[in-house]
């Protein structure tokens, strides 16, 4: 079974528990063997997590959020704000929303569904995302291209990809967006930030690059 499937098999599922520390903040999750890096938080998922501008009213989409690691981040990043976890796998989903629970988050919630489909007519102020490589680069073209139809004005796309991909993923942000940023390295990923320009770059957000 492959973890981007959208129908799971449950049958002898083995829970597992993941204690870590993600920005300082003592983060508890369950997984399981059947859903994306189920024993721990991969190296893409935790550069990301640890380099995204998120302010603490923004409204937050994650986008093919696995378990919700990246979700449970930004929800705990910006209290004051929302934020809407999206996955195809429904195991993913449940697994989601018992973190949600078990890190004490109140302004998340995770949703099941094909990539935008899950939140038509939706905007928000970023739209993060660790996605699903093997799932193909179609369905990883879809993914970035249709962020733009859910970003607020002055919106900002922030995803990590391996490095072995780099000039397939850049071909479709720089060709896609005005503005493309590394964000953070490390080790085989890197995080870039997107925008559509509508105000003067100097006044985009800025980060810490890592």
């Amino acid at each position: 079974m492959h973890y981007y499937d959208k129908e799971p098999v449950f049958k002898e599922m083995r829970v597992r528990r993941i204690r870590d520390m993600v920005r300082g903040m003592p983060l508890n999750f369950v997984s399981a063997p059947s859903v994306f890096s189920g024993e721990y938080i991969d190296a893409g998922t935790r550069l990301l997590a640890e380099n995204m501008v998120i302010m603490n009213d923004w409204d937050v989409l994650d986008m093919g959020c696995g378990y919700g690691v990246l979700g449970i981040v930004a929800a705990k990043l910006a209290p004051r704000g929302r934020v809407v976890m999206v996955d195809t796998n429904k195991l993913a989903v449940k697994l989601a929303a018992i973190n949600i629970r078990i890190n004490n988050v109140d302004n998340a919630e995770v949703r099941w569904g094909d990539l935008y489909g899950a939140v038509q007519g939706e905007r928000f102020n970023t739209v993060i995302s660790n996605p699903p490589i093997t799932a193909g680069l179609e369905v990883n073209r879809r993914l970035i291209i249709g962020a733009r139809e859910h970003l607020k004005p002055g919106g900002l796309l922030q995803i990590v990809i391996p490095k072995k991909l780099r000039s397939r993923f850049e071909e479709i942000l720089y060709g896609n967006y005005d503005i493309v940023e590394r964000l953070a390295k490390s080790g085989n990923y890197i995080a870039y930030v997107a925008k559509v320009m509508d105000y003067p770059p100097d006044l985009m957000p800025k980060s810490h690059h890592a």
